[in-house]
């Protein structure tokens, strides 16, 4: 038999070994592939519900003063109410309508009240 036989020793070995060969292979393969940085992520728009402190129809008007208080560009979407507007923040990431959203807030002379109208997601350019 070639298994109890010195000379047939070498080649049981090698196919033994073998398994682990490629595993080892197909380990530093997958490692080569993978990616080493995180995606950067792109410009992010939320929409948002303001209530005014005064009533005011006067779009342009309203989205340029939610865009000098967030710090980003804004866009009147519509009137919802006779002091809520919508309107969309266009921030460079998510982080950055964070702190957007955090200075509308805090703006209680012009705001009363700062709503997210839905979820963030990627600004289409």
């Amino acid at each position: 038999m070639p298994l109890f036989d010195p000379r047939g020793a070498r080649p049981v070995r090698a196919l033994l070994a073998l398994p682990f060969a490629a595993a080892a292979a197909a380990g530093a393969l997958a490692a080569c592939a993978a990616p080493t940085a995180e995606p950067v992520p792109g410009p992010v728009e939320v929409r948002l519900m303001v209530k005014l402190t005064r009533p005011s129809d006067d779009r342009v008007g309203i989205a340029a003063e939610v865009g000098r208080v967030a710090g980003v560009p804004a866009s009147y979407r519509s009137l919802v109410g006779a002091d809520w507007h919508a309107l969309s923040l266009r921030c460079a990431d998510p982080s950055a309508c964070d702190a957007a959203i955090e200075r509308l807030r805090k703006a209680r002379a012009s705001f009363e009240a700062v709503e997210l109208e839905g979820r963030k997601r990627g600004a289409v350019m």
